[in-house]
């Protein structure tokens, strides 16, 4: 597996469902009547933010040579979506993940979100982060940012759960 940070300078590599998607960076009802060029001037603005304030917070993940996986993380004030969950907000003192998503269904169940997490904990751990949380959806595990169970399994806590996507937690 090879990871790769994206930035202004390559965000043309992200995968398109990613690449196109502004579901973290807004809130309220979702807009679908803007084209793909749009969205994506969009995010960059969006990037060019996070990147200037917070850093590096869009990697990509690649198996002999095709994208499988897309991480998307930062703190949760740069996430206007955090807002609309019911189990949140989020701790002002923890990184959040907003997309821990492998994008070929084909890929999935073969370890590689266990790697993908586990890479991403120790770089924001390194970053000098001591927690990482998100919103963990329990009754589908087709969704980028993660099915419950699979936080669980790697040491997350229920910080807590109003509705279907509980607030999750991991002190690093």
């Amino acid at each position: 597996m090879n990871f790769e940070k994206i930035g202004i300078h390559n965000f043309s590599k992200a995968p398109e469902p990613c690449r196109f998607c502004l579901y973290w960076q807004t809130k309220g009802e979702l807009q679908n009547a803007a084209s793909k060029r749009d969205v994506e001037k969009e995010k960059l603005k969006w990037l060019n933010i996070v990147e200037k304030t917070f850093g590096n917070c869009i990697e990509i993940v690649s198996l002999n040579g095709t994208t499988i996986g897309f991480m998307q993380y930062a703190l949760a004030k740069y996430f206007p979506r955090v807002e609309d969950y019911f189990s949140g907000p989020p701790s002002e003192d923890a990184a959040f993940i907003a997309c821990l998503y492998i994008v070929d269904k084909d890929q999935r169940r073969r370890g590689y979100g266990t790697v993908m997490l586990e890479k991403l904990l120790k770089e924001l751990s390194g970053r000098g982060f001591k927690a990482v949380e998100t919103f963990a959806r329990m009754s589908s595990e087709n969704n980028p940012s993660g099915p419950l169970t699979f936080y669980l399994k790697h040491g997350f806590e229920i910080v807590r759960q109003i509705d279907d996507f509980p607030l999750v937690r991991i002190k690093l």
